[in-house]
């Protein structure tokens, strides 16, 4: 069976002499783990470490990899590190309306309470306003919540089991 990406020496743009690549994808070289050159080409998460970002330069080359989670072969952009341009400063303008942005996502819509934690984007409503609204009675919610029990014994044990924790004798 034939690899499905072969080596193959071809010219690149970060280089005056022919180098080895694992082929072309979408018209640019293909690179494999460990075969880029670190000193030249660069993830944009690897210019982000560097203090610089692509700049508005295309792709020169494409780096892929196997994601054993997702089960998937993943490409990555990869770009020239020389001609990556400096991270632009934060403004203090850029600042307010990021605090903005990031409190909104953590203010309850109904009681208007600032939470320390982004709350559920389907909803973003705080848990005790969830609670107010009414649960159901099987809700996860309810164990999370302080103040009266929803059941006590007898109507725990009045509750329907599922049939998989139903004992079969």
């Amino acid at each position: 069976m034939a690899r499905r990406y072969p080596w193959v020496l071809a010219a690149v743009a970060w280089s005056e002499d022919l180098e080895f690549i694992r082929g072309r994808w979408h018209g640019k070289p293909l690179l494999s783990h460990n075969t880029a050159p670190r000193n030249l080409l660069a993830t944009r998460r690897q210019l982000r470490a560097l203090g610089k970002r692509p700049g508005g330069q295309d792709p020169v080359a494409f780096l892929y990899f196997r994601c054993r989670k997702a089960a998937k072969i993943v490409h990555a952009n990869l770009y020239l590190i020389a001609d990556a341009k400096p991270v632009r400063p934060m403004t203090p303008a850029r600042a307010a309306a990021l605090e903005r942005a990031m409190a909104a996502r953590r203010t309850c819509r109904e009681c208007g309470e600032r939470g320390w934690a982004e709350l559920p984007r389907a909803h973003r409503t705080c848990e005790a306003c969830l609670y107010r609204a009414g649960l159901a009675p099987d809700s996860y919610l309810h164990d999370y919540v302080i103040g009266e029990p929803t059941f006590d014994a007898a109507g725990h044990a009045a509750l329907p089991t599922s049939p998989s924790r139903t004992d079969v004798s």
